[in-house]
């Protein structure tokens, strides 16, 4: 019965936040906050995990990365695949139905607006927050939770983003796959494959169907 109450707590703080970009597991005074989908320009990588990097190529696959154009990075990003640690926010992955995350400049150059619309329980999730970018490494804080976060390398219009987060002594980590369109070479796949492995996060990653519609975005259907 525990191991139930603690796998719904994590599926209810990662819906709750994978929208709400910093997902609440409900009715607790600890309550966790994570965010998924996604986002802000230059985020999120445990550096504990980049350590764990051991095969010879894993150095490259890990490399966090800046674009000579951070315009490159602004716009809407599809979420395709993506795998949690530990064990309970991985398989919270499962009742993310569709994410889509906005990355917006604002007027100061170190700072980023990160909007999101997350399909889970049947309901969409909107949100927006603000995140600090220093460097390669995009932090914020949002109902307590610290977070911080890079993007590496990954394919072409396409946007990989490692996420971790703390909350007391509560931690977490994800690694989220972003493209323009919502689809993904399978060339492309293999090699996301590798880098879950590199930064030892579980194998049996998650995958976007393909089929559940996007949340619509309030702010287009105004614009």
């Amino acid at each position: 019965m525990k191991s139930q109450r603690a796998n719904k707590s994590a599926l209810e703080v990662f819906c709750c936040s994978f929208s709400d970009m910093l997902c609440s597991a409900a009715d607790s005074p600890s309550s966790v906050y994570l965010t998924m989908a996604l986002p802000v320009v230059i985020f999120l990588l445990a550096l504990t995990s980049l350590s764990a990097a051991s095969a010879p190529d894993c150095k490259d696959l890990v490399e966090p990365f800046i674009p000579e154009d951070p315009k490159l990075v602004f716009g809407k990003w599809v979420y395709v695949m993506g795998a949690g640690d530990p064990k309970p926010y991985h398989k919270a992955l499962e009742s993310l139905k569709s994410s889509w995350i906005d990355l917006c400049p604002t007027s100061d150059s170190q700072v980023v607006t990160l909007r999101w619309g997350d399909h889970c329980f049947n309901r969409c999730i909107l949100g927006e927050v603000n995140a600090t970018v220093t460097g390669i490494a995009t932090t914020f804080r949002k109902n307590l939770s610290d977070h911080k976060g890079h993007i590496l390398k990954t394919c072409s219009d396409c946007l990989l983003w490692t996420d971790t987060f703390r909350n007391g002594d509560v931690t977490g980590r994800y690694i989220l796959q972003f493209t323009r369109t919502g689809k993904i070479d399978p060339k492309d796949v293999e090699i996301f494959k590798k880098q879950v492995g590199c930064l030892n996060f579980p194998d049996n990653f998650h995958s976007y169907d393909g089929k559940t519609e996007l949340c619509p975005d309030d702010k287009e259907s105004t614009e």
